[in-house]
């Protein structure tokens, strides 16, 4: 443990130095008015080996504007959650955040707990290197979405082929069937088998209608969502606002499916979740960016609900930031507020 003057505060907590030099984390301990009055040996390395512009390891340093003296544009929240740690505010405070440094960016999660004794207050900053775990999330997320966007081209395939091969054949067995001129047993036959292969292909093109809506690439994402929202309030009995210009131009692909599921998966979850009698649906083109709305008049969100939502909002999610867009729920009292963020692609030509 490496120490300023002031130690004679610290050692009157009864904490043990080597304690502290023990722990694999960064360890820092301010005084009162926020400066640092010693460090452990993991806080030493870690200086030693970024280089940080700092004498004795940024003993005697206020810690806020040594802080400030970082590249960490994200650390705003974290450095004002102290100063009100400092102020006296219980804690503890828990805060991630990237800092850029000449040996390469880093995320760090920090810790800061406040100590108070006698009237002598001190604050206890623990930092953890968390890059790895970072970097791990974000290479699972965009493995994940791949994954679902792998799952559409399959479902297109798919659809394709039913389209194309299974339905085909049933729509020619349905017309050789009705060109039949049987009376008796023969025409009950023709007319039983008839009805069959007319519910099975209405079936085959329901399937490849969910599995990849033909009038996606065919019409363009504006006028496939005003399809497929028609169909959904004609089949649930919502009464459904549809806001979307006929003309809505064409984009990438990938962003028009991404937005597509994402209207698929909150309509369904109004049906499902919110009791809602009415919705409004929107798209707009806001500046370089596509605005996907879906608003609802029912229960809203119960609080901590994003942070425990299941797989219907991560994988809306998911899609959005594989295109490099993202999604926000809010609630809009009364109801909820979904907001679809994707980047405007046009379509290329040919």
């Amino acid at each position: 443990m490496h120490t300023a003057h002031e130690m004679s505060e610290w050692s009157a907590f009864s904490l043990h130095e080597s304690i502290l030099d023990a722990v694999a984390a960064n360890v820092a301990i301010l005084n009162d008015q926020g400066e640092i009055i010693a460090v452990n040996d993991a806080w030493m390395q870690f200086a030693e080996f970024h280089e940080l512009p700092v004498e004795n390891y940024g003993l005697g340093l206020d810690y806020i504007s040594f802080c400030e003296s970082l590249d960490a544009p994200d650390a705003a929240e974290a450095r004002q959650g102290l100063r009100d740690l400092l102020a006296g505010e219980p804690g503890p405070l828990r805060f991630e955040y990237q800092i850029f440094l000449d040996n390469g960016p880093l995320w760090t999660r920090l810790t800061a707990t406040r100590i108070s004794r006698d009237d002598r207050t001190l604050i206890v900053l623990a930092h953890e290197d968390i890059t790895v775990q970072r970097h791990t999330q974000a290479a699972l997320g965009r493995a994940t979405a791949a994954l679902l966007h792998a799952e559409d081209d399959e479902r297109r395939r798919i659809a394709r082929e039913l389209h194309d091969g299974t339905a085909q054949y049933l729509t020619g067995a349905k017309l050789m069937l009705g060109a039949m001129k049987a009376e008796g047993r023969a025409e009950k036959t023709r007319v039983e088998v008839e009805a069959l292969l007319a519910n099975a292909l209405e079936e085959i093109r329901s399937l490849s209608y969910v599995l990849h809506p033909p009038g996606l690439e065919e019409m363009g994402l504006g006028p496939a969502i005003r399809q497929m929202a028609e169909g959904f309030a004609r089949r649930t009995g919502l009464a459904l606002q549809i806001d979307i210009a006929d003309d809505f131009p064409k984009m990438a692909r990938s962003i028009e499916v991404a937005l597509y599921r994402v209207a698929q998966e909150a309509l369904a979850n109004v049906h499902r979740h919110a009791g809602s009698p009415r919705a409004t649906i929107g798209l707009r083109q806001a500046g370089e960016m596509v605005l996907l709305s879906i608003r609802d008049y029912g229960v809203g969100l119960p609080e901590n609900t994003q942070a425990t939502a299941g797989v219907g909002l991560a994988g809306m999610r998911l899609r959005l930031e594989f295109v490099n867009g993202h999604i926000s729920l809010n609630n809009a009292v009364p109801g909820l507020l979904v907001e679809a963020w994707a980047p405007f692609q046009p379509k290329a030509a040919g």
